[in-house]
């Protein structure tokens, strides 16, 4: 419980860095073997990865059991749904901005006239960036009143290099920065939950948050691509900072609802 941030930060992590891994390889691999050897390496690695969990993970020795029936949703009170419907929305709202940015910006900027690997190379070096700054975000500090203006900072930094790039200017000083800056609030965005779950109700609440989060990316990003499709260019990069922006105010009516104690 002491180092939070850093451990979700450690986990969450793995996400960007296969991100980075998949634009450098799948890419040339599909030029290679074919578009269908991309999917199967995908499966592949999502295997790898389930054998690893079955073979390695052991549950810690202080872990809280959850509820014995069901998916243990009882144990969620009235007030920690209520908390959780709200505090599920940055995090959605941010990783499906990030979404929207890696899966348009490669064809932004072969529509400027870049070939495809220089594309992935470039939004590759973006999710690299992403790393390091999530990694930094892992460092912040576990007061709220402190910790929530760096991570609006951040994303209001990340917004601006965003429509920077949809101006179509040299971009990659941008590249670099707002993967930098994009990456700092993660970290405290996915460890929202942990500040009201208790430890009986904290397997179902994370659940529900994660339902949450797969259920918004699976929504916008598509929106982004009837946006794309529409108005082509920087539509899809216009939406991405305007979906980012909006977890600013919703953090905000978080911690307001925190402070209301019933």
């Amino acid at each position: 419980g002491k180092q939070r941030l850093l451990a979700m930060s450690i986990l969450i992590n793995s996400w960007p860095i296969g991100i980075g891994i998949a634009l450098v390889v799948v890419g040339p691999l599909g030029q290679f073997a074919g578009w269908p050897s991309g999917i199967i390496a995908t499966a592949v690695f999502a295997a790898v990865g389930f054998f690893l969990v079955l073979a390695v993970y052991r549950a810690p020795s202080l872990a809280t059991a959850g509820s014995a029936v069901g998916f243990g949703l009882r144990e969620l009170s009235r007030r920690e749904w209520q908390l959780l419907m709200l505090g599920s929305l940055p995090w959605f709202l941010y990783n499906a901005a990030f979404q929207i940015v890696i899966s348009f910006l490669p064809l932004f900027f072969v529509g400027k006239g870049l070939d495809i690997s220089h594309a992935g190379s470039l939004v590759a070096l973006n999710t690299v960036m992403f790393v390091v700054g999530v990694q930094a975000g892992g460092l912040l500090p576990k007061d709220a009143r402190r910790r929530d203006p760096l991570c609006h900072m951040a994303i209001f930094g990340w917004c601006l290099t965003l429509l920077l790039l949809a101006s179509g200017i040299a971009p990659l000083p941008w590249i670099v920065v707002g993967g930098l800056l994009g990456g700092v609030p993660a970290a405290a965005l996915v460890s929202m939950p942990a500040e009201f779950l208790r430890p009986e109700s904290r397997n179902a609440g994370m659940g529900i948050f994660y339902t949450i989060y797969y259920f918004g990316c699976a929504l916008l990003p598509a929106a982004a691509g009837a946006l794309y499709e529409a108005s082509g260019g920087p539509a899809a990069l216009w939406m991405a900072t305007a979906v980012a922006l909006c977890c600013v105010p919703i953090i905000w009516l978080f911690r307001r609802a925190m402070t209301n104690r019933p």
